[in-house]
């Protein structure tokens, strides 16, 4: 099986399922966040070790779920916040004195990153207003999901197929402003489709912002991790997903979206 054909089989195995749970919400689409953002956390951890860091796995896992588990039920944060605390008074005990600052810098940044910057998509779909239900909270998730799918597919084969200009060759070669530009026209036609038909309760001003968001700004969540790879001369975070790669590689640009188009609807919008 070709890698195109194995990305294809596995993006039509995986979207329903993720589309699916988001439906159900509650503990479903938290234990599916937090599985995903656990399983990010492992590939940076790994990816850190292979720089020379010693990360406490355990550690790193417990906060990040918790994290997790805190947007889902907010009465939860005084229990993450007393794991973190413990992990930092113990840390000089726990963590090896060698790069010691490194381990436990990426400690910490692996409950954040990815793991709690995606648990802002329960944040998102829990969200109860006066103007949100239920099925608008759905929907407003699906818009983000599929905004930077879309985004994420677009700047592949546009930039396969068309890239001349590379973006930034001193961190991931193969991107390409083509691309970069076919990503977010892609976001830009999803985004409007949707507008047209499912989420009517979003302005146009505010569809614009969650377009550029997924669309654009989102692509710099994928340099970012292209730079994580290259700093420790790794390809692919992990082969976990055929024809992707890692969860941390098909999530990297979701964990940047989702976190600031929830606060955008929060703060801008008043919509959660």
């Amino acid at each position: 099986m070709s890698n195109n054909l194995r990305r294809i089989v596995t993006a039509l195995v995986a979207a329903p399922v993720v589309l699916g749970l988001a439906y159900l919400g509650g503990w479903w689409f938290a234990g599916l966040v937090a599985g995903i953002g656990g399983l990010g956390q492992r590939e940076l951890y790994r990816m850190a070790r292979q720089g020379g860091a010693w990360p406490q796995r355990t550690w790193g896992f417990v906060v990040g779920a918790l994290l997790v588990v805190t947007f889902l039920r907010p009465a939860f944060w005084a229990i993450g916040a007393v794991a973190l605390l413990l992990f930092i008074v113990a840390a000089p005990l726990l963590v090896p004195q060698e790069r010691f600052l490194f381990s436990f810098a990426v400690t910490l940044t692996g409950a954040v990153y990815p793991t709690g910057l995606l648990g802002s998509l329960i944040w998102l779909r829990e969200a109860r207003s006066a103007a949100v239900g239920d099925d608008e909270a759905f929907w407003l998730v699906v818009f983000v999901l599929l905004v930077v799918w879309a985004t994420d597919v677009a700047a592949y084969y546009v930039g396969k197929s068309l890239g001349q200009r590379p973006l930034a060759p001193s961190i991931s070669p193969n991107k390409t402003w083509e691309g970069t530009l076919g990503g977010l026209g892609a976001a830009l036609i999803v985004g409007l489709l949707l507008k047209l038909t499912v989420v009517d309760l979003l302005a146009w001003a505010h569809v614009a912002a969650l377009i550029g968001i997924g669309g654009g700004v989102s692509q710099l969540g994928d340099l970012l991790e292209s730079k994580l790879k290259r700093s420790v001369a790794v390809d692919d975070s992990s082969h976990l997903l055929p024809g992707h790669g890692g969860m941390l590689d098909r999530f990297d640009a979701m964990a940047v979206a989702a976190p600031l188009s929830v606060l955008y609807l929060h703060l801008v919008a008043g919509l959660v």
